[in-house]
């Protein structure tokens, strides 16, 4: 579970991350239990490869049983302080195009459990229910536009915010930017599609 068990995020920030500490998001835990992960496994973890993937949530997407939490369109949901060595790049220095796609893919993924966290909460509330296990969804589309090179080495923010949910369907944007905002390298849109079943 990526949700479950946050930290405040204020106990765990580098000397490196500016994020603005008057926003209210919480550092979420590092998936351990998933040592064939695209991300979080062995292949493209560590010194020259993915060096940084760091998660904060916004709490009203943690779980809760309050009544009157909503989801508002175009919210933010989750946003990653990431950094990428120099073994992952296409052009000399320039982080690969398909990495920036698998970091938005996953930074999606983040995103889709914390819109459900939200849905499944107001479900429970109304309905008393307290255990409801996580609806499985798949990614249906990724469209991303790169905008702006992206070097290797170089400190960046992934920003997910929930669209629009329709049924089965979870629409959700993204832009890859630099951590003051001032430079867009890359944005996406992503459709999530929940699953009847588990695969």
């Amino acid at each position: 579970e990526r949700w479950p068990m946050a930290k405040r995020r204020d106990s765990a920030m580098s000397d490196h991350d500016t994020t603005d500490q008057a926003q209210p998001f919480i550092r979420l835990p590092v998936p351990t239990d998933a040592p064939n992960h695209a991300v979080y496994g062995s292949s493209l973890l560590g010194p020259g490869l993915i060096e940084r993937f760091d998660a904060y949530g916004n709490p009203s997407s943690l779980i809760t049983t309050k009544e009157e939490e909503s989801l508002s369109s175009d919210e933010e949901i989750v946003y990653f302080d990431c950094q990428i060595g120099s073994y992952l790049t296409g052009h000399a220095g320039i982080v690969h195009g398909g990495i920036v796609s698998l970091l938005f893919d996953e930074a999606c993924g983040w995103g889709y459990e914390g819109v459900i966290n939200i849905i499944q909460a107001n479900s429970n509330s109304v309905s008393g229910s307290e255990s409801e296990k996580k609806i499985m969804a798949v990614t249906g589309n990724l469209n991303v536009n790169f905008r702006q090179p992206l070097q290797a080495g170089e400190w960046f923010r992934i920003r997910v915010y929930h669209t629009k949910t329709d049924g089965r369907k979870v629409a959700l944007r993204a832009s890859l930017e630099s951590v003051s905002g001032d430079v867009v390298y890359a944005d996406a849109t992503c459709l999530y599609i929940m699953l009847r079943s588990r695969l």
